[in-house]
């Protein structure tokens, strides 16, 4: 029995709506066609009666539950974002194209996700170390240059995701200094916070955040130097304040 003619669709490939309320009965369906057209091989295409089917039922693509509809805009590749966005879903979601093409270039899971739908994605119910992530990638901003000052700041700010960072920033030329940066990052500190004679505190964190930095610039290489910049400059943070 074929009461759809589905083998002569599947032949065709063709995706089609086997009735005008399939997608009022469950709007999740307004995602899974596009996504089903890009996830499939061969070519299927959703045909002209069931994209206009979408397009008029697109206002109900948020009723289904947020995890429903994660689970679908995880399974789309950057095609099926601009599907979506072409049969008028991806607005309505609080996603945009605006930068799309820096999509697909890193391999995180759902950094796509972050591309395409920004401070939004922050609405659905990602996982923690999905929020840290996009969180880090939102606040990122590029280094001033390729210096190891400048490059060790941008590491601080945005690892263990620094070229994912640089993916969504757009400034992929600095990927090289990143990697090198890594490899070559010291294995030990060169003091810890017990030897600088101070207070446990948020000064020591500061010191040794400033001395790190000082090393990765080369102005600092020992650990008498290191003590003395932190006997030199604890002396002035009291004083300042």
């Amino acid at each position: 029995m074929d009461p759809f003619n589905g083998y002569d669709d599947l032949a065709a490939k063709r995706l089609r709506a086997i009735g005008e309320s399939v997608f009022r009965d469950d709007p999740l369906r307004l995602l899974r066609g596009p996504r089903l057209e890009d996830e499939l091989p061969f070519d299927f295409r959703l045909v002209p009666e069931t994209e206009e089917l979408i397009r008029r039922d697109s206002a109900l693509v948020t009723q289904p539950s947020k995890e429903r509809i994660l689970a679908e805009l995880r399974r789309l590749s950057v095609d099926g974002f601009r599907r979506l966005d072409e049969l008028g879903l991806l607005e309505p979601l609080g996603g945009s194209l605006t930068s799309i093409e820096r999509a697909g270039a890193a391999g995180y899971p759902d950094y796509d996700l972050v591309v395409v739908f920004g401070e939004n994605l922050l609405k659905l119910p990602i996982s923690n170390e999905t929020r840290r992530f996009a969180r880090t990638l939102l606040r990122a901003e590029p280094p001033a240059n390729d210096s190891p000052r400048a490059i060790h700041r941008f590491r601080r700010a945005t690892e263990p995701w620094a070229l994912e960072a640089l993916a969504f920033l757009g400034a992929r030329g600095f990927d090289d200094a990143v990697i090198r940066d890594r490899e070559t990052e010291p294995r030990k500190p060169l003091v810890r916070g017990g030897e600088l004679e101070l207070p446990p505190g948020p000064e020591v964190g500061r010191l040794l955040e400033e001395i790190a930095e000082e090393r990765a610039a080369g102005t600092i290489t020992t650990k008498e130097e290191a003590l003395e910049y932190a006997r030199r400059n604890a002396g002035s943070v009291r004083s300042d304040g």
